[in-house]
């Protein structure tokens, strides 16, 4: 499913091309991304496969939503999000999952791309929700600026490890 593109003051959000894939290659192989990022391989190869694959799941045109952006400031690819159905979501959610480059954080531009969406998702009649790492305190940290309604505690099937359920504030 293509996302619509957003173009704001400070960052635009729109599809990822082709030539985003070495920038997109060091936001997901930051030892930052790779420690919190649940699916994060850590392995170049398997990464620039699913860079591609991103391109399938634009041309699909499905029911679930799945919406993937390149974030970009002054037309340069700064970070990674997406929304989507997942099977931590209820019919009215939508999880967000986010990265940014290492030379971009903590530079607010993450802090306003949260204030969009969270303004966006009245339009859509979706609450937006996170998966968070509970040792991942700066994620948490932003969320927090975003406000969180609830919080719940998840088990990975598969690690056993506990994350957390983020409901934010609409």
């Amino acid at each position: 499913m293509l996302p619509p593109e957003f173009q704001t003051d400070f960052f635009s959000l729109k599809p990822y091309a082709l030539e985003n894939e070495d920038k997109y290659i060091e936001i997901v192989l930051d030892e930052f991304s790779i420690q919190y990022m649940g699916g994060s391989s850590g392995i170049e190869d398997d990464e620039r496969k699913l860079f591609k694959k991103i391109f399938q799941i634009y041309n699909r045109n499905d029911e679930r939503w799945f919406w993937i952006w390149g974030i970009y400031k002054n037309e340069l690819l700064c970070g990674h999000l997406e929304l989507k159905e997942t099977e931590h979501t209820t019919d009215t959610e939508l999880e967000i999952v986010y990265m940014i480059h290492p030379n971009e954080r903590r530079k607010g531009i993450m802090s306003k791309v949260l204030s969009f969406i969270k303004e966006k998702q009245q339009d859509w009649k979706k609450r937006i929700i996170a998966t968070v790492n509970p040792k991942n305190l700066d994620s948490i940290t932003l969320l927090e600026k975003w406000g969180i309604e609830k919080t719940e505690i998840l088990i990975n099937s598969e690690t056993g490890e506990e994350f957390l359920k983020l409901i934010l504030k609409k």
